[in-house]
């Protein structure tokens, strides 16, 4: 911990100041430190948190392959046919969104929780 005194007019600065900082600013019995962190929460996961991870991630790569207008007017198309409604059985605004969730469900249909 280091401690850290201002120059600026800011009395107490909580958190980080920018998204590239290694670590994060707090207040402790009116003094103000500074302390790094190294941000491994992603990684600490449990196997269910990293199946719905992988789940969402490859969602998230397949969306992003739907940027041709064949490609956005078949999938506009899909959900109007679905009527919105999802596999999941949920239903959705946008077709984006029904989309994403169609295929979130389909990755956990294909690749079953093992936990």
């Amino acid at each position: 911990m280091a401690k850290i005194s201002t120059s600026s007019g800011i009395d107490e600065v909580h958190g980080k100041l920018y998204g590239r900082d290694r670590g994060y600013f707090y207040m402790r019995n009116g003094k103000q430190f500074y302390r790094d962190r190294e941000e491994t929460y992603q990684q600490n996961q449990s196997p269910r948190q990293k199946w719905n991870s992988a789940a969402f991630a490859y969602a998230a790569s397949q969306l992003k392959l739907l940027t041709s207008p064949e490609a956005k007017s078949q999938l506009k198309a899909d959900f109007e046919a679905a009527q919105h409604i999802a596999s999941n059985g949920k239903t959705y605004k946008t077709s984006r969104a029904w989309k994403f969730n169609s295929l979130i469900y389909e990755y956990k249909q294909s690749h079953p929780f093992a936990g």
